[in-house]
């Protein structure tokens, strides 16, 4: 749903980073006009989700759950406003944002592996491979749950493909295979790192966790 808007607003961020400092007169006015417009669709859409969230947070404070499952029961640290907070940045692609929120949860939870697992993932798409990792790990640590260690192995050989570390990438591949046979990621992601003409896959599995 917010897929087609991001795009709109991506590309014409992209068009000010790019033709600003070398516009000049109505050029130059129109980019600062874009600049504004964007200033204040991102408040505007930063709002509305924080009000949606808090809306979120309440009814379940009510007992309100869709769920059969007790997941949300098992982990109190989705009470946190931070921790919704955090969500909602991640899902704005709003990724230094979403990183600060969490801190503040894993400082109240340290054994949150959700909020490791959503950090490991934002920093990820921040190409910050060395506190991806950290996360990734600490998840491990941290879980026994063998679909989400599939995710996570297959998230790390990502990682150590992007750094062309092949070897390093199957090994990881491989664990997520074996840790969950069912996932079609890995396999997808062996092949696509010896061929290079494949994209890795790694978010869909994710999200399921998510």
């Amino acid at each position: 749903m917010f897929q087609h808007v991001f795009a709109e607003m991506n590309s014409m961020l992209d068009d000010i980073v790019k033709h600003y400092p070398s516009a000049q007169g109505p050029r130059r006015q129109e980019l600062l006009q874009n600049w504004s417009l964007l200033r204040r669709m991102s408040d505007g859409i930063m709002d509305e989700w924080l009000a949606f969230e808090e809306k979120m947070v309440c009814l379940r404070a009510a007992g309100f759950s869709a769920e059969t499952d007790m997941s949300d029961a098992e982990l109190p640290e989705k009470e946190l406003p931070a921790f919704n907070r955090g969500q909602g940045y991640y899902r704005l692609l709003m990724y230094p944002e979403a990183i600060q929120q969490f801190k503040q949860v894993l400082q109240h939870f340290p054994n949150s592996w959700q909020s490791c697992m959503y950090m490991g993932m934002a920093y990820f798409q921040l190409d910050d491979s060395a506190e991806a990792v950290g996360h990734f790990q600490k998840v491990l640590h941290l879980t026994e749950q063998p679909g989400l260690k599939a995710v996570i192995f297959n998230a790390l050989g990502c990682l150590m493909a992007k750094q062309a570390d092949v070897k390093e990438a199957q090994k990881y591949f491989a664990l997520a295979h074996q840790f969950d046979p069912t996932l079609p990621e890995p396999l997808h992601n062996m092949q696509a790192c010896l061929s290079g003409a494949e994209k890795l896959r790694c978010n869909s599995s994710m999200l399921t966790w998510m």
